[in-house]
């Protein structure tokens, strides 16, 4: 037997441990070999990587213009105050010299000093818009602003002051959620500007432009050494609208004024100064309004004229929260929302059109059949009443349509109503006029509007129980559709489309915003075509009966608009319309007026919306009429409501 201490047990110890050693050596040869041989360009390229930062810098954005070439948003020049945050490390006193210049508070210029959404490695603006007497003061003592410079950015300017603002709408720093992986890919950083609304948003891409790229060697302590490359900015394309400056300068000139004058009017169906609306008097308010104006053979949009709106000045730099506050007050009536494309209003009478096609198509009507108004329609156990109460007497199609007899709508809405479901014939025709939803235009934040029927009731229901009780749709609710009434609600370019569809013969085109895009040396990159995106049957029969309808509402003496047109020169410009008057729960009713002219050869749809403002003859039409003057080079006269007044 051998012993523990023999040498040949202290030979295989030995043994041992040299493999063990062996092994160890041979894998640190190994990954030693691995990292410089195979993985050699990796670590290089990583390591280069390591020592190189990228700067982008923001390149000016396109320009906006009308469809003459007219700037609508361009950029101009605004000096800007950027602080190094290493110089600061060592001299923060310049930070309270530089306050002391600027007006500022130094706790303010700090705090923009450590925003962290601008990169590490260029120097932070702390102050745009600076006087120029001032940067040259800082030019001229860098003893005393080690580290402050001053650059010159473009920033966005509005050569028409408030204009179309509603149409251009604002850019604003990116937030987080629009910062997506896609946006750092295309080079946006946290501290970019990004259009907000209307074509700044729409058009982003168009015309954001493409950043400067500045590749800068950097040491292991993110201490800048030089330059490697540099691209410079290239400034965005530019958009051309469908808008016409003038036109759009028109409408809401006109819609201010119809506004204006809508408030000098008495509302007569209120008579109790106690129950009056905000406790005055017994005018109506109008607070708020919009205007449309549309090409019919094309759908290219003229004017969106919303009132109120805003300035867009007051977004360049950040809004403060002072007036973004005041913006958002409800007694200032939301000047930032579009009502002309986000309004959601009852139409009216206006819907007329909708339900004249369904009768026809549907077999209901023909032109010619007779009608006795008696100033209501039964149904069941319930009165549906015309304005006013008053009875008409023997009607048809057309003078139906001039006189605005709401029974014979009534009396076609009920004969579409199919029990149990309620049918869809009536919605459907709305739905093929483009109600119910989606336009298309290329603006943000477009409402859909609504088109009642048994399905939305049902998902109404079950949603809310207690707002509707009953998830039925009875033939009551189709005879308030018939007229626009119930829970019928429009924007006012859908119905501008509508009676833009009726206008050309048939043919729903997208709302047209945008008429091409270029480049700044004024090369074409995108010419952007109308859109036909749906075509219904109006027969000569139906149409040229109808047709006479709307002409009867304007030339005709019991016209519901003939009084606003008085002295208008219909003979050579025919003008084809329908007024609403639209009931609004625990409101004033608004005042609306649909049109095309000239009747016979369209070549404009105009309509308007007067929240609050009475009937659709008294505001909305005089209002238009301003309109049509302006177009058809007419003498320009205020506003005038004529008295009286039917929907």
């Amino acid at each position: 037997m051998t012993s523990p201490d023999s040498p040949d047990n202290a030979r295989v110890r030995l043994t041992a441990l040299g493999v063990v050693v062996a092994c160890l050596f041979a894998a640190l040869f190994a990954r030693l070999w691995y990292l410089q041989v195979i993985s050699a360009p990796q670590a290089e390229a990583a390591a280069q990587n390591n020592g190189v930062r990228i700067v982008y810098t923001p390149a000016p954005r396109g320009r906006i213009l009308d469809r003459n070439g007219v700037p609508i948003v361009d950029n101009r020049i605004s000096w800007v105050v950027t602080v190094s945050r290493d110089t600061l490390k060592f001299q923060p006193q310049v930070l309270g010299t530089l306050s002391t210049l600027l007006g500022a508070k130094t706790a303010d210029l700090q705090h923009k000093v450590n925003d962290a959404r601008y990169s590490p490695y260029v120097p932070v603006p702390v102050a745009a818009d600076v006087d120029p007497s001032k940067i040259i003061f800082i030019k001229e003592h860098q003893e005393l602003f080690s580290g402050v410079d001053a650059t010159a950015e473009a920033v966005r300017t509005y050569p028409k002051g408030t204009l179309a603002a509603n149409i251009v709408g604002y850019v604003g720093q990116i937030s987080d959620k629009e910062l997506t992986p896609q946006r750092k890919k295309e080079g946006y950083l946290a501290s970019d500007l990004i259009g907000q609304t209307g074509i700044e948003a729409s058009y982003e891409d168009y015309l954001r432009g493409q950043p400067g790229v500045t590749k800068l060697q950097v040491d292991s302590r993110g201490r800048v050494l030089g330059v490697l490359a540099s691209q410079p900015p290239v400034q965005g394309h530019d958009v051309w609208l469908s808008i016409d400056l003038n036109v759009q300068q028109l409408a809401e000139d006109s819609l201010n004024e119809g506004l204006t004058a809508a408030r000098q009017l008495v509302d007569k169906n209120v008579d109790d100064p106690a129950a009056l609306a905000n406790g005055n008097d017994n005018h109506y308010l109008a607070p708020a309004g919009a205007a449309v104006v549309l090409d019919p053979t094309s759908g290219a949009v003229l004017a969106l004229a919303t009132n109120p709106s805003y300035d867009p000045l007051d977004f360049i730099g950040g809004i403060s929260q002072s007036k973004f506050a005041a913006y958002q007050d409800p007694n200032n009536h939301n000047p930032l929302e579009d009502r002309t494309i986000q309004g959601l209003y009852a139409p009216g009478s206006t819907f007329k059109l909708v339900t004249a096609i369904a009768g026809l198509k549907y077999g209901i009507v023909t032109p010619e059949t007779p009608y006795n108004d008696v100033g209501y329609l039964q149904v069941a156990e319930r009165r549906f009443y015309n304005d006013n109460k008053q009875a008409y007497g023997q009607v048809d199609l057309q003078s139906a349509i001039t006189e605005s007899s709401d029974s014979y709508f009534y009396s076609i809405g009920e004969k579409l109503y199919r029990p149990p479901s309620g049918g869809d014939d009536l919605q459907q025709v709305a739905r093929d006029l483009g109600f119910g939803g989606l336009s298309g235009v290329p603006l943000p934040n477009e409402a859909g509007g609504r088109i009642p029927d048994e399905a939305w009731r049902k998902q109404v229901h079950a949603q809310n129980p207690v707002a509707f009780p009953n998830g039925s749709y009875f033939v009551g609710d189709n005879v308030n559709t018939s007229i626009g009434q119930g829970d019928v609600t429009v924007t006012p370019l859908q119905l501008a489309n509508a009676y833009a569809t009726f206008a050309n013969g048939g043919t729903l085109w997208q709302p047209r915003i945008a008429l091409k895009i270029t480049d700044q040396a004024g090369k074409v990159l995108d010419d952007l075509q109308p859109l036909a995106t749906h075509k219904i049957d109006l027969p000569a029969t139906w149409r040229a009966p109808m047709l006479a309808g709307f002409e009867g509402v304007v030339a005709d003496g019991n016209g519901t608009a003939h009084a606003a047109f008085a002295g208008f020169p219909l003979a050579q410009i025919p003008v084809a319309g329908k007024t609403g008057t639209a009931q609004v729960g625990g409101k004033q009713p608004t005042s609306v007026f649909a049109s095309f002219a000239p009747a016979n050869d369209p070549k404009y749809v105009v309509d308007v919306f007067i929240e609050e403002g009475g009937y659709g003859a008294n505001a909305a039409a005089p209002t238009v009429r301003r309109i049509y003057d302006g177009l058809f080079n007419q003498p320009l006269k205020p506003v005038t409501p004529p008295t009286g007044g039917v929907d």
